[in-house]
């Protein structure tokens, strides 16, 4: 159910708008609607894949996979919109 889930919300992150209630919200997301957009596309495809890992590995009942694909799924987009925001700001 996780898997599907990821897989619904990683179809629709790059289509929401920039906002303070849904999304990734960081200080330079929420700054620059140019970081926000290509961080939740960056995010959205990301979130498609593990949604798609956790769904073809949740037979294995593996949940050190299931743990380690989700904190790689959270940390990933914030690390891509950090660095982003370092290059506008040069």
């Amino acid at each position: 159910l996780m898997g599907v889930i990821f897989v619904i919300v990683g179809n629709y992150l790059p289509k929401c708008r920039q906002n303070y209630t849904i999304g990734i919200k960081i200080p330079w997301t929420l700054h620059d609607e140019e970081n926000w957009n290509k961080t939740h596309r960056f995010a959205g495809i990301l979130w498609t894949i593990a949604g798609l890992v956790i769904l073809a590995t949740s037979f294995l009942g593996s949940f050190i996979l299931f743990i380690s694909t989700i904190i790689v799924m959270v940390i990933t987009p914030v690390i891509y919109s950090f660095i982003l925001h370092k290059k506008k700001e040069k």
